[in-house]
């Protein structure tokens, strides 16, 4: 039941009765001219010939055509293992909820079209560099479609009982115009240009060889041809086929096999390898059909879902036989292995409430952040408002985590379905972590394998034994109430031990199928309502997770440099000083200072006077400097959309308030955007939240109907003391309405209590800033203020300080829109790697990927720029936004010394030349701060064909070029 491939190459020949003889690279259009044809690899040209002349020149040409046979035939040899091949990567997926980011590694994607919402054929059909094949069932109908009650039973001549549906009659006029019109042309509207067309042959099930078969056979044909004629260009995949092969290789773009080595029985449900038999007759024919036919070949065969020594062998073997693979279970539900195989880079985030709940979570608020730094986005999933996907999990996401609530222990039936639905998963070897609590219950006993009653101990307990993974801060308290009641069979597998006289409590473990850490165990509160973390997240989750070693998208970091942003809140844009001086006065004076980056955020009502739009327009006019909407009167307590009243508990609470205005969240949002554009028309659409920060499914809605990328809240929650990674929020907040990009270190609340409440403790940012850069780089640098900060004199001089150290830093300093554009790819970015091992990277607008150095040395290629070692980590820096990372094989790596080292700001263009050389360019506009570039001593950069002098750096050499001239073309020579 399955498909093939998009356009590839296909060297043969086509002589027909017409007047032209055609030598081209490409593939025959058999849909198109059935002239004189000959396909040549290597050259395209075309000649038109009058059928008298053409005799004429056919004789006069017998030498040159002899020749041309012999060429195309070493050409058709030399594609055959080559390049068509690394042009037709397949993939099928006939579940719900398709992973377009991950599909789109696949050059061709078949789905059931029935099986997606609009959203995601959208999404799919807007994929660059995928083509989209649409299933049709061709030959028969299931019992249970939607089909059978639109269709006439005398359509049918017989039933297929493996399947339980009926097998058309490709003769009958009725059949064939209902699956036109109600098939082909409804899916051609909706968009899809490509056709897998399943069950080709499902004639052969009822008819005997003779006379009826034939019958069925020509209508076959003949509706292929229909399908040509009616829909110019479509692209047909069939399934099986090879009895009219002769007639319909005109009209295939390609063919799929299934059950090469492996087998699926729909009525068992059980996967088999095939019998030997049946795998040589297959075999013949699909040699034939690619050998004597040129039809493209695709193998589907089939195992069991996390069965991936199996499948990769099989891929293998298929692929030794010049076939395209696909390997996945019997439904196709499952991500499974053919020359690519995904490299999953997201948690499916069980967690209990509500979408409006999210920011409260302990899972957001606590793990996220040291699993972003893993490399691993979240997949949030309600359980109780939706049961869990049906679809296997495996395959598609890295790992499973879930932080139960208080309750889990008696909240049987909320979780036993949950468990039950996971033993699979965990059975196909998906890791799965939870944190917090564990669940009661039969099928949670039998998932996470523990001992013990989970009831809270009273007495008081000892410390047996501690993993020294476990980074178990010194100063930490043996807890000796609340620690649950629950043993693992196996020692070896608790990271913690407690006891108390003959009985033993393990309240962490990393096991065979994940792992748990409990309450109370996990975190420490003091009394002022800092957290921190009793257990090293990093280590413990990468351990319980059982995480691969595989590129990790990087946020911070781009051409080895940590990135910086500076965004100004517009907060009181207008008020003046002791002085008299307006805070965008002071403002602008300190922007002009700055040749880094600035975002300032406006709220529009304040901006009530035709001098103050004036004074605004100067500002934003200064080069370094783009403008973003900071709402239209700066709520501050978003919760009041969504119904909640409690706005009077919030320990600040500022906004513009206006007679006759009530907030309305349009206005509050996209509403803003026109005045923007007056002010700044070349500013890219921005939204910062105001306030806490905290908006609802409700406003996000209305943002992302608004076209709005938006960023703000979250950060640090800060209380005293030293900075906790424990009170640090993930960089991103994904939901159903759009992603929010949260505030890498100060939101509001936290820069009120800083400069407001504890006067002027705002430099305690700057060592956070220092610290959240030391053994891992968690954050990019950032410096976040309110335009009233400019009224206090102190604070002019501070922040002042705090430019000059961001500079010193020699940060890469991008605008606030580009960090948000970064944040928002983590979510979407995603990776692959094929059977060679070498890594399919959808990075979108990231550019750094992380790995051990032990791990790779990297081929510097058209997509990899170069490379540089931090710490425990080497961040490699791409050209563009799909990348092919390979390992540096000697020789095959052109110039093993040419590579970018660090440089200050982001790629433009990255090129290799044909002498070795590269040339750069960098996105210069609106950046006034000097560009730097690191590069190996043994190299030389220009600009615009003048040689640049270094500056000695070790074994590198560091050239700085002025401001105002960084959009020049650089050229590096190794």
């Amino acid at each position: 039941m399955q498909t093939a491939t998009p356009n590839p190459i296909i060297p043969g020949i086509d002589i027909g009765d017409g007047g032209a003889l055609r030598i081209c690279k490409g593939r025959k259009d058999r849909g198109g001219l059935h002239g004189n044809l000959l396909q040549l690899s290597g050259f395209r040209l075309l000649f038109h010939f009058s059928g008298s002349i053409w005799s004429k020149v056919s004789s006069l040409c017998s030498g040159i055509w002899q020749l041309l046979l012999l060429l195309m035939l070493m050409a058709s040899t030399a594609h055959a293992d080559g390049l068509e091949l690394e042009k037709r990567d397949i993939v099928f997926y006939y579940g719900s909820r398709p992973p377009v980011e991950d599909l789109r590694h696949f050059d061709q994607i078949v789905i059931q079209p029935s099986q997606i919402l609009p959203h995601e054929k959208t999404a799919l059909l807007n994929l660059d560099s995928s083509l989209v094949f649409a299933y049709v069932s061709f030959g028969e109908i299931a019992r249970n479609s939607e089909d059978m009650a639109r269709i006439d039973t005398d359509w049918s001549i017989g039933v297929n009982p493996a399947w339980n549906s009926l097998v058309m009659d490709m003769t009958d006029p009725a059949w064939r115009e209902y699956l036109l019109k109600q098939h082909f042309e409804r899916l051609w509207r909706d968009g899809y240009r490509a056709f897998f067309l399943d069950t080709v042959d499902s004639y052969l099930i009822v008819t005997p060889e003779g006379k009826q078969r034939e019958e069925q056979e020509k209508g076959l044909v003949s509706l292929l041809a229909e399908v040509k004629q009616r829909f110019p260009g479509c692209k047909l995949i069939l399934n099986r086929g090879f009895e009219v092969l002769d007639r319909a290789s005109q009209y295939a773009d390609g063919m799929v096999a299934e059950s090469l080595f492996q087998g699926f029985d729909p009525v068992s449900g059980k996967h088999a390898p095939t019998k030997e038999e049946n795998r040589k007759w297959l075999l013949d024919q699909l040699v034939r059909a690619q050998n004597e036919f040129k039809v493209p070949i695709t193998v589907l065969d089939y195992v069991d879902p996390g069965n991936w020594v199996e499948a990769e062998k099989t891929a293998r073997n298929i692929l030794k036989l010049g076939f395209m693979p696909w390997v996945a279970n019997g439904d196709l539900t499952w991500l499974g292995h053919g020359r690519m195989r995904l490299a999953p880079r997201k948690l499916l985030a069980i967690v209990n409430g509500t979408p409006a709940q999210q920011m409260e979570h302990d899972l957001f608020r606590r793990a996220a952040m040291p699993l972003e730094y893993l490399g691993m986005a979240l997949d949030y999933w309600y359980v109780d408002q939706l049961p869990l996907p049906i679809e296997p999990l495996v395959g598609r996401y890295a790992g499973i985590i879930a932080w139960l609530g208080n309750d889990s222990a008696n909240g049987t039936e909320r979780y036993e379905s949950v468990c039950a639905r996971l033993q699979s998963e965990a059975n196909a070897g998906l890791p799965i972590v939870f944190m917090g609590y564990l669940p009661a219950g039969v099928a949670c006993r039998n998932l996470l394998d523990y001992q013990g009653e989970l009831q809270p101990t009273t007495g008081i307990l000892k410390l047996d034994g501690i993993n020294e993974r476990l980074g178990r801060p010194e100063s930490a308290p043996v807890i000796g109430s609340g620690t649950p009641d629950v043993r693992v069979r196996d020692r070896n597998n608790a990271w913690l031990t407690l006891s108390s006289a003959d009985k033993i409590f393990h309240p962490i473990a990393v096991t065979s199928w994940g792992g748990y850490a409990l309450h109370p165990h996990i975190l420490s509160e003091s009394v002022s309502g800092r957290h921190e973390w009793l257990l090293d997240p990093f280590v413990f989750f990468q351990a319980a997770l059982r995480l691969p070693v595989q590129p990790v998208f990087d946020m911070t970091t781009e051409n080895g440099r940590r990135l910086g942003i500076i965004e100004v809140r517009g907060d009181r844009l207008f008020a003046k000083d002791e002085q008299g001086v307006e805070a965008i006065d002071r403002l602008r004076a300190w922007m002009e200072k700055n040749p880094l980056p600035i975002t300032l955020g406006v709220i529009e009502a304040e901006v009530a006077t035709e001098e103050q739009r004036s004074k605004l327009r100067q500002v934003a006019s200064l080069p370094q400097v783009r403008l973003a909407s900071h709402t239209y009167s700066h709520p501050f307590y978003w919760g009041v959309f969504e119904g909640k009243t409690d706005a009077d508990q919030q320990p600040y609470r500022y906004s513009v308030f206006m007679k006759d205005y009530a907030a309305e969240m349009t206005r509050e949002t996209g509403g803003t955007l026109p005045f923007l554009h007056t002010m700044a028309p070349d500013s890219p659409p921005l939204l910062i939240w105001s306030g806490d920060g905290k908006p609802g499914p409700a406003v996000l809605a209305a943002a992302q109907k608004g076209g709005l990328p938006h960023y703000g809240g979250g950060g640090l929650h800060w209380q005293s003391g030293q900075i906790s990674l424990a009170d640090l929020d993930p960089a991103l907040r994904p939901t159903e309405w759009g992603i929010q990009v949260m505030t890498p270190l100060i939101a509001e609340p936290l820069f009120a209590q800083l400069w407001y409440g504890e006067a002027l403790n705002f430099g305690k940012v700057g060592e956070w800033n220092r610290e959240l850069d030391l053994a891992r780089r968690l954050r990019v640098s950032s410096i976040s203020i309110h335009a009233d900060a400019f009224l206090n004199e102190r604070g002019r001089e501070l922040l002042e300080q705090m430019a000059e150290a961001q500079r010193k830093e020699n940060v890469l300093g991008i605008w606030v829109d580009e960090y948000v554009t970064r944040v928002r790819a983590f979510q979407t970015a995603s990776i692959a790697r094929d059977l060679d091992g070498n890594w399919s990277l959808f990075g979108d607008t990231l550019r750094t990927v992380r790995l051990p150095p032990t791990e790779m040395t990297p081929e510097i290629s058209s997509d990899v720029v170069g490379y540089n070692d931090r710490n425990d980590n080497r961040y490699i820096y791409l050209a563009r936004n799909h990348a092919i990372l390979k390992a540096a094989q000697g020789k095959r790596n052109g110039n093993p010394g040419l590579r970018l080292i660090e440089a200050s700001a982001p790629l433009k263009s990255w090129h290799i030349n044909n002498d070795g050389s590269a040339t750069l360019l960098f996105e210069s506009g609106g950046r006034l701060a000097p560009l730097t570039v690191t590069a190996p001593a043994s190299c030389a950069l220009s600009i615009n064909d003048t040689k640049l002098t270094p500056q000695a750096k070790g074994t590198h050499s560091v050239y700085t070029v002025p401001g105002n001239l960084t959009a020049g073309k650089f050229r590096l020579e190794c």
